[in-house]
């Protein structure tokens, strides 16, 4: 177990570095380092997923609640202001699905395993800029995103849901 321990840490570490070193050559080709940080991100939550997996069954529950929670309020929050994209005729630009997913894993990452907190945000906050970068939303959608990803996670690594016979029980703090 220690072996696929440390190999899952390794592959952690090689995806964030990958896409921290890419950003060093963003500045010659900003589309292409934009386009790979963008199609990243189901890895980072497949990898991020792992690692709290292997962190602990308790941990991993709380990552995929969070990872959930947020798409389900994120494609509620799409439906509802129905914000026309930049790069199309589509209505679904606010708020950034890709970034409220990253920085969901990002915030969970950061409670559970505090070593990746910082290269966890700088992949999550590449993500948001490439969605910007590549024209598919504005700014202020990936701002929304990223608040999103992060308060919602945030509530469930600080277990203020709980499921009981009458329902569920909701508590939030700050």
């Amino acid at each position: 177990m220690q072996i696929v321990r440390t190999t899952k840490r390794y592959i952690l570490i090689t995806v964030i570095a990958v896409l921290m070193i890419g950003a060093g050559q963003a500045r010659s080709d900003d589309d292409r380092f934009a386009r790979t940080a963008s199609g990243s991100t189901t890895w980072f939550l497949v990898v991020g997923e792992g690692e709290l997996l292997l962190t602990g069954k308790h941990e991993a529950v709380q990552g995929a609640k969070a990872l959930i929670a947020t798409s389900l309020a994120t494609e509620l929050l799409k439906a509802t202001v129905r914000e026309k994209r930049p790069n199309s005729h589509s209505r679904d630009s606010f708020p950034s699905g890709h970034t409220s997913a990253a920085f969901a894993m990002a915030t969970v990452l950061a409670a559970y395993e505090p070593q990746y907190k910082w290269p966890a945000y700088a992949v999550a906050s590449s993500i948001g800029w490439s969605r910007v970068e590549l024209h598919a939303h504005r700014w202020q959608d990936v701002i929304a995103g990223a608040a999103l990803g992060y308060f919602t996670a945030r509530h469930f690594t600080g277990e203020r849901v709980s499921a009981l016979r009458q329902g569920v029980s909701y508590q939030w703090q700050w």
